[in-house]
């Protein structure tokens, strides 16, 4: 948090002393806001939190849109417009960004955008409009649905409260896949690169799984487990429930439409995994043991009590956070799971069995 702030303070300085000061009475209300939140985030949603923007910062910020047009007026600008995306204000970004547009026609349609739904907000980055981003937003919330029915996890972000984030950006070539970014202070975000501004496609001609990609991410934002220097899960937890919210979602007779450009169940779902792993032992020192290990607790306690009890640690909030990430333990797993299961003797033996 001091970070971000820093960075803010940085930026700010080299803009005028007007544009500055303005610009500084929007960031500050809204860091200060997200920091209260962050501490005791209560059961108030980030639309409840953002309303709470106090008048001044909303003056200051309808000040600075009046102001001439200069380099420290678009530097100033650009400061708030990050703001405005971590307390999810849509009007004040599509203020700023009609600003800036203004200022610099030639540059408009490179100007990030943003959407955002009850669950998300997704910023595009590069190049992708408005359009591209209702598309994307389909699919994501189709995918989030999909964990729901599946597993009912009862936490995604790890500030509750806060949407979830995705910063889709266009790039010419893929060089780094999907990815959860722990390291921002008040929400969750997977850093998300796409090649088509015009459809989302997956695999890619390259062979990159975005869509599994995009299904995998969301497991690591549920439950993170390696901590750094040591291997609780060998990076198996995420690429589980991807394999099994692909394979739900691909099985289904009355698929989306969104689902036929995504193509990833040819080559990424549980049942292949299985295949993978029909020869390994559940264990837990090894990747394809703690896949055996999952797959077993999904085929014999069954994925929603698997969710269930997730959301029994996350209920007590005893396990690890590091920057408010949430990391778990099979032993922990365990002891939930045979709570859940207590009244059933076959899943309890398979609990016993499986994480012994």
């Amino acid at each position: 948090m001091f970070l971000q702030a820093l960075v803010c303070a940085i930026a700010l300085a080299g803009a005028s002393a007007t544009d500055s000061k303005l610009a500084r009475a929007y960031v500050d209300a809204v860091h200060d806001l997200n920091v209260k939140h962050a501490r005791d985030p209560g059961k108030e949603t980030e639309e409840e939190l953002a309303k709470k923007l106090p008048p001044p910062a909303l003056k200051a910020l309808e000040s600075l849109l009046k102001e001439k047009s200069s380099p420290e007026l678009t530097q100033a600008l650009q400061e708030c417009s990050e703001a405005a995306l971590d307390l999810a204000r849509v009007e004040d970004f599509a203020k700023i960004r009609a600003r800036l547009a203004k200022d610099a026609p030639a540059d408009a349609a490179k100007l990030d955008t943003m959407l955002a739904r009850p669950r998300f907000v997704l910023r595009g980055v590069g190049g992708l409009d408005e359009q591209y981003l209702e598309h994307f937003a389909d699919v994501f919330q189709g995918v989030l649905e999909a964990y729901d029915e599946v597993f009912g996890f009862a936490e995604f972000s790890k500030v509750p409260g806060k949407k979830l984030r995705v910063r889709v950006h266009l790039e010419q070539k893929i060089e780094r896949a999907p990815h959860f970014g722990p390291e921002f202070p008040y929400h969750s975000e997977i850093d998300f690169p796409v090649i088509d501004a015009k459809k989302l496609a997956s695999p890619t001609p390259e062979g990159k799984m975005l869509f599994f990609g995009l299904c995998h991410e969301l497991g690591h934002v549920i439950a993170m487990w390696d901590t750094p220097g040591k291997q609780v899960d060998y990076h198996q937890w995420a690429d589980y429930t991807g394999f099994v919210i692909v394979e739900h979602l691909a099985s289904r007779k009355d698929a989306p439409a969104w689902m036929k450009d995504l193509k990833d169940a040819r080559w990424r779902t549980l049942t292949i995994q299985r295949k993978e792993v029909k020869d390994a032992k559940p264990a837990l020192d090894s990747d394809k043991g703690v896949m055996a290990t999952l797959i077993g607790l999904h085929d014999r306690v069954g994925p929603k009590t698997i969710g269930t009890a997730i959301n029994a640690l996350d209920a007590e909030d005893k396990r690890m956070r590091i920057n408010r990430v949430r990391y778990y333990k099979f032993e922990e797993l365990k002891k939930a799971l045979l709570v859940v299961v207590a009244k059933d003797k076959d899943k309890k033996r398979a609990v016993e069995e499986l994480l012994p």
